[in-house]
């Protein structure tokens, strides 16, 4: 980061080994956990942003576009969510959202307790719904809380960062089948896969391995300007199937729960899941070692 006369930096995030996306932001606060470095900045286009490691997180400006892309689409195929688990998340944003749904309960996963004391201080509108008596913080390693945990969830939402450090135990097919075990009959899974235009490998492995664990996987991608990129999101399923309702009772859906949404419409889910072009969906027909 390069400074500038008023104070502010260019915040430089690398795009893969080729690319990089910058941002003139002015340093909040700067911390350092147990596990990470987290950042909060100031910018005057995407707003507060937080990153993890040099790694943006978040920006809320663009709040709506990451966190009701990743929690919504799951919970509106869901016809009655009440147990949900969320894995990662320490921004509160996936909490936040999912109380919308009028849920009974969320169970919220995160292994790093410092990201919910910022996310508290310094974003308090994303992280609000830590707040709700509904909500359960557990601050452990999302893997070994599985492996413990005896009870099932109607929906599990992964909402962690990259697959490096800790986060990688949740990105295996040994996580994955932990998820599935502590789905109800009908219950849902939603992650995200990183990107397929930048991050190919691992966005076609992913999906092919979650395919040998669910037997319903549904990718998407949504364009995140925070990340200067379309991020690749799934909605892996035991039972429904994101594609068989209509906007017809997706939108009653959203009303009667009285969701508020300020991105997302009936019309968009659809597109979000036709989003994937014909080169993407070739290379996902390939054979992909999971």
């Amino acid at each position: 980061m390069d400074g500038e006369p008023d104070g502010s930096l260019w915040f430089a995030s690398l795009q893969g080994e080729s690319r990089v996306f910058m941002m003139k932001v002015r340093p909040v606060h700067v911390r350092v956990s147990r596990y990470q470095r987290i950042e909060v900045y100031d910018s005057d286009y995407y707003g507060r942003v937080l990153a993890l490691n040099g790694e943006i997180q978040l920006a809320s400006h663009f709040n709506a576009y990451i966190h009701e892309s990743m929690v919504h689409p799951a919970l509106l195929t869901h016809p009655n969510p009440k147990k949900v688990l969320i894995i990662g998340g320490g921004d509160g944003g996936s909490t936040t959202e999912t109380l919308k749904h009028g849920v009974e309960n969320v169970t919220v996963v995160e292994i790093d307790e410092e990201v919910v004391n910022v996310a508290r201080e310094f974003l308090p509108e994303v992280s609000s719904g830590f707040s709700d008596p509904r909500v359960r913080l557990v601050f452990d390693d999302g893997r070994r809380f599985l492996e413990e945990c005896r009870e099932r969830f109607d929906v599990i939402i992964n909402d962690m960062s990259d697959p490096v450090g800790p986060a990688k135990s949740v990105f295996t097919e040994e996580f994955f089948r932990l998820v599935y075990e502590h789905l109800e009959e009908d219950g849902l899974f939603a992650t995200h896969v990183e990107s397929p235009d930048t991050c190919e490998e691992f966005f076609y492995r992913l999906i092919a391995t979650l395919k040998s664990v669910f037997p319903l996987v549904r990718p998407y991608r949504v364009w995140t300007p925070p990340y200067a990129e379309y991020w690749g999101r799934v909605v892996a399923s035991k039972l429904y199937d994101p594609l068989t309702l209509n906007v017809r009772e997706l939108d009653e859906r959203i009303r009667r729960r009285g969701v508020e949404l300020r991105w997302l419409t009936p019309e968009l889910y659809f597109s979000l899941f036709n989003s994937l072009s014909r080169d993407i969906l070739e290379r996902m027909g390939s054979e992909w070692k999971t």
